[in-house]
């Protein structure tokens, strides 16, 4: 199964769940309206966690406490905080906070289980994160989307410096990739995609982001890589890549990883590598 259809099944579910509580629940002829609407915040809350992972689920679920205690403020001034009203309120953020939030680290992993189950053929062996084929299609796929629709489209290329592995084991290389890989993706989004290149190159392709958001987070995840290292500063390097001023460096990118005629590069890139216009 793949990960789109795991994420519309949740919803679904998740509908089914929410509108049986409310015409199927105690009480339901003096439900208020404000309930009814706290239970399709958990709906929204539940898209974002799916969609984005942890960061978008737990923007999401700090959005809907604070819609969720706005319409309680009329309530609040009538009657004042109760403790009945309280609880109610602490146990709407909880259930934000633990869909947004948990559900959404939770969401962020298994995402990379679903390609393994479907038998690693997109896996790197090494890096447990997405292989040169995959990534290659990904880029085909952004650069059509950007051509198509202007969508935005950005890649960062963090580097490991080749000092940092030749001194170790193999066994201590394959243990430092590994280490690097598991970081940048749980440092990236859920829609974005994180793979590995071979000789210490990891590839972050960022879905509907223009080239300086991919500046920002590639220098971030380049500090953060650098510290889970212990490296120096120049011993990890990141180069961001956006569409459309690097659609040709993109383009050449994708024909190196996969240079099979069956990926049809040529597609969206053209024979020739002259870059996309917008």
């Amino acid at each position: 199964m793949k990960y789109s259809r795991f994420e519309l099944l949740m919803i679904s579910l998740g509908v089914i769940v929410v509108v049986g509580s409310v015409i199927l629940g105690p009480g339901t002829a003096t439900v208020s309206w404000q309930e009814v609407i706290a239970q399709v915040l958990i709906l929204g809350v539940l898209a974002a966690a799916l969609h984005w992972g942890r960061d978008g689920g737990s923007v999401a679920a700090f959005a809907a406490i604070l819609v969720y205690v706005i319409m309680r403020i009329p309530l609040l001034s009538t009657l004042g905080p109760s403790q009945n009203l309280i609880i109610m309120i602490v146990t709407r953020a909880l259930t934000y906070a633990l869909v947004g939030i948990i559900g959404g680290e939770f969401f962020g992993r298994i995402k990379y289980v679903f390609a393994r189950i479907d038998g690693n053929s997109m896996l790197d062996e090494l890096t447990q994160v997405y292989n040169r084929t995959y990534c290659s299609q990904s880029l085909k796929s952004g650069l059509g989307q950007f051509q198509r629709y202007q969508t935005p489209f950005s890649i960062a290329i963090l580097s490991l410096a080749p000092g940092l592995l030749s001194d170790l084991r193999p066994s201590r290389q394959r243990l430092l990739l590994r280490s690097v890989a598991t970081h940048i993706r749980n440092d990236v989004r859920l829609v974005d995609d994180v793979g590995y290149l071979g000789d210490g190159r990891f590839i972050i392709m960022l879905p509907q982001t223009p080239k300086t958001g991919a500046e920002i987070a590639s220098d971030r995840i380049r500090r953060s890589v650098r510290d889970l290292v212990g490296a120096k500063d120049d011993s990890v390097t990141s180069t961001p890549l956006g569409c459309p001023g690097d659609s040709a460096a993109i383009c050449d990118l994708a024909r190196s990883l996969d240079p099979e005629p069956e990926s049809r590069v040529e597609d969206v890139c053209g024979p020739t590598e002259t870059p996309i216009e917008a």
